[in-house]
Formats: C-alpha cells, sequence, structure tokens
C-alpha cells in the first residue's frame, strides 16, 4: 500500500546512552516533536509496526528525507500516519520540513567558534596579557591589608571590596574579570612580593583580589575558600584522590567555576611547569581534522565526584565536553582523570572506542605545540583562567629544595551580567547556571567556609 502524499508525526528520542535496556534506569527522552510533511512515495513496508518505534537506518523514507544525518545509535523514532488527507503541495510543506530540520541541526551542527587564540602567536603578545604590579599597586594592597587588621577583621571569608578597598586597582581588577570572561580567557599577574607576607596575609590578600572580579566559592568537601595546590603525598592512582594534592602530571582540565586565580608562592625544584591551550581552538582544530570526533565530545560522558557529592547527587554524573551557548559562544568542561575515575566503578559503561579516541585527539590537540602556551610561575605570579574557554594543565614536579612548591588557588564565581551564559546540563556540576555566589564550587553537607593559612 501506498499513501502518495502522507502527513506523519514525528517524535525523536534520544536513548540514554549509558543504560542497558533491561535497566529500570533505561529511559527515551524526547529531544524533538514536529509534525512534518512527505510528498515522496512511502510504502506501507517502510512503516513501523503497529508500536510506532523503529530505528531510523531502517527507514528508506528517512535517507531521502529531512532526517538524514541522526545515527540509528543516537536516536530512535516514532512515525504515525496522521488522519489528514490534505495534499501537502498545497499547505507549504517546506514550512513543516524546515521545523523538523531546525530540531535536528543542534545535534549535527559542527562548527568553528570566534574567540580562539594560538599560544605560538599569542606569546609574540606578552604586553596584552602579563600585568606587572607597580609600586603604587603594591602599595595599595598593603594600605588595604592594614586596614582589615586595624578593624579587627580576622574571617577573611567576609572580605570584600567593602572591607578589603583598592580605590585604583579595585576597578583594573574588575576590568580584568570582564576581559578573562569575555575576552581571551587568560592573564598572568606579576610581582606580588609574597616572602615579605605571613600565610595569612598573602590569603587575605589573594581572596581580596579576587573578590573584585565576583565571589569566591568552596574548592572541596572542606570548604576551603582559598585552597593550597601542594603535595600532600596522597596516592595519585586512587580514584578519590584529587590530583592537585599530588605532585603528578595534571592533565588538561577545567576547574569548577567560572574563574581560577593560581598565585605562586614557592616553585618546584623541577617540573611544575603550566600549560594552557583556549578550547576554542582545540574544537575548531577537531572540527577540521577529526569532524567525528567532535561530534562525539558533544554527547555525554561519565564522570565522577571522586567522592565529593553534593546532596540529592549522585557519585557520577553525565554531561558533554563542548557546548554551545544561548549567547553563541562554545564553551567547555573538561578533566580525563575524573572520566578515568569514573571507569573504576563497576556500574560505569566503558567508553566506546569512538569515545576513547575523541578523547586522545582533544588531549593531543591541547597539548601540541601549535596551540599550547608555556608558563613557570614563579613566586609572586598570579595566573587567572576562565574555565569556560580555556584548560590548563600541569606537569610532574619534584620538591628538592627548602622549599616545596606551593600554590594559593582561588574559584571565582562572577556576578549577575558579567558571567556566560551556560547551558542548563551545567547546573549538574555547577549546581545552578544563575550567576552569583551560588554558581559553581563542591558543595556537600555539613561544611563551612573557611580559609585555612596552611594545607
Amino acid at each position: 500500500m501506498q499513501y502518495k502524499y502522507a502527513v506523519f508525526e514525528i517524535n525523536i528520542c534520544d536513548v540514554h546512552r549509558h543504560a542497558c535496556p533491561r535497566s529500570p534506569h533505561f529511559r527515551l527522552v524526547p529531544l524533538i516533536r514536529a509534525r512534518a510533511h512527505f510528498s515522496l512515495p512511502i510504502y506501507r513496508e517502510h512503516l513501523p509496526p503497529s508500536s510506532g518505534c523503529c530505528v531510523a537506518t531502517h527507514l528508506g523514507v528517512l535517507k531521502r528525507g529531512t532526517m538524514r544525518g541522526v545515527a540509528a545509535s543516537r536516536a530512535r523514532l516514532s512515525i504515525t500516519p496522521s488522519s489528514s488527507t490534505r495534499d501537502p503541495r498545497r499547505h507549504h510543506p517546506r514550512r513543516y520540513l524546515a521545523r523538523a530540520n531546525a530540531a535536528v541541526s543542534e545535534l549535527q551542527q559542527v562548527k568553528c567558534f570566534d574567540g580562539a587564540w594560538y599560544g605560538p602567536e599569542i606569546k609574540s603578545r606578552v604586553q596584552e596579557w602579563i600585568w606587572v604590579l607597580s609600586e603604587e599597586e603594591i602599595n595599595e594592597i598593603d594600605i588595604a591589608l592594614s586596614a582589615v587588621k586595624a578593624k579587627g577583621l580576622n574571617d577573611i571569608v567576609s572580605f570584600g571590596p567593602e572591607t578589603f578597598t583598592l580605590p585604583t586597582l579595585g576597578p583594573k581588577l574588575v576590568a580584568l574579570g570582564d576581559e578573562l570572561v569575555s575576552g581571551r580567557g587568560f592573564a598572568l599577574m606579576r610581582g606580588l612580593p609574597v616572602e615579605k607576607y605571613s600565610n595569612w596575609d598573602v590569603c587575605a590578600i589573594f581572596h581580596g583580589l579576587g573578590r573584585y572580579m565576583g565571589t569566591a566559592v568552596p574548592q572541596n568537601r572542606a570548604g576551603h575558600i582559598v585552597g593550597h595546590v601542594k603535595d600532600l603525598g596522597r596516592d595519585p592512582n586512587d580514584p578519590l584522590t584529587r590530583l592537585y594534592t599530588t605532585n603528578a602530571a595534571q592533565p588538561y582540565h577545567t576547574d569548577s567555576a567560572d574563574i581560577v586565580g593560581l598565585l605562586c608562592l614557592s616553585q618546584a625544584t623541577s617540573g611544575g611547569h603550566s600549560q594552557v591551550t583556549s578550547s576554542v581552538a582545540i574544537w575548531n582544530e577537531l572540527v577540521k581534522r577529526h569532524p567525528e570526533s567532535a561530534k562525539v565530545l558533544l554527547e555525554p560522558f561519565v564522570v565522577s565526584r571522586k567522592g565529593e557529592i553534593p546532596p540529592g547527587k549522585q557519585a557520577t554524573y553525565t554531561i558533554p565536553i563542548f557546548h554551545h551557548t544561548a549567547e553563541g559562544r562554545l564553551c567547555a568542561i573538561y578533566d580525563r582523570s575524573f572520566i578515568e575515575a569514573a571507569l573504576k566503578m563497576a556500574d560505569t559503561p566503558r567508553l566506546s572506542e569512538a569515545q576513547a579516541q575523541a578523547l586522545d585527539h582533544l588531549d593531543a590537540l591541547a597539548c601540541s605545540d601549535e596551540l599550547r602556551l608555556d608558563m613557570t610561575l614563579a613566586p609572586g605570579d598570579i595566573q587567572w583562567l576562565h574555565n569556560h574557554t580555556t584548560l590548563h594543565a600541569r606537569s610532574a614536579f619534584t620538591n628538592d629544595g627548602v622549599k616545596p612548591r606551593h600554590l594559593l588557588r582561588l574559584w571565582v564565581s562572577p556576578p549577575k551580567g558579567k558571567a556566560m551564559t551556560l547551558p542548563a546540563v551545567f547546573a549538574e556540576r555547577f549546581d545552578t547556571i544563575e550567576p552569583g555566589p551560588l554558581r559553581g564550587g563542591i558543595r556537600v553537607e555539613g561544611q563551612t567556609l573557611c580559609v585555612p593559612p596552611e594545607p
């Protein structure tokens, strides 16, 4: 039997990639519901059985119709004949096909984005991204520090622009935060004389500087607002160990906050070098060189929380690595060590060959000479990064000197109107996508925010 001019109701559902069909957790997530006219000859054998469910590639009409390119492993379709007998040639069928095409385009869209930078090229323009603190600026910091001490303010967490006052330096820091979020995504501040300050003093200064860009958020289950990046002798092979507490290499990653600042107090005897790469540049090169891998990285991966589980959440979550924002920008969220930690859990599906290859392609581009920018932080240097548009890494290191490698870390959430608009799925890691003090960070029950002067 032939439906010469047929009208069909089309539903495309995303198959939950990480659930067994026999599991109670298996589900079909609605992606598209559209009404489309087909004026192609469609025969009864091309239609699904009475249940209405079939796999995309089993439908010959789809190979010639609007849904071309939706992989069978990605989607299932339900197609049901409509009761309408209207000839679609008289009722603007293109209008209906356009709706279906627009809905599918997000699945198929692999394009390049603006905002990329390349390490070798930007290295020659250091005047744009290196800020050497002047004597006047350092003096203003000292005055602010003395003022909070004179007032008897001991709780660094409570410090803000209204208490740690920087009349001329403050507006520059606000502008720096804007540049991080909306511009190149990284900067290097140099010249803070850390050797003359106590541990408490330098923590107060670092937090005070960051507060001009937003609110500092907790970095671990202990609620540390200012964190210590230092080798504490922990096992890097333990799936619950966060690598910043070891001397092992940290692969390219993003942190769980909009902005991260790293203040160097002392450097390692050897190693411990910093690498920064534009995630937009990585994406653009993936599109050009490995488009299939780029598509895979738009699909969810299982990620471990390494035991720091917020209320109501599970030990793992799923999220794609690359995302398109409502503003038309590209953003990324990635840490392969957290993906590999999830793989050590019994209920986590193994990576497919395509997934493993896509991650390898991403990592190879991130550390390539063509894209990477190398930095070795000296005492008094502060590296500022926008996590949504840059990836950063650290080489392994050894401590043979008197002072071991020790950095302070700050995670900052910019206020409303200053932050990037994030996709809804980021709420799984950031708790909320609404800009402000509750976005990002590690939040668990019983946590008390604090700034420990020692790790």
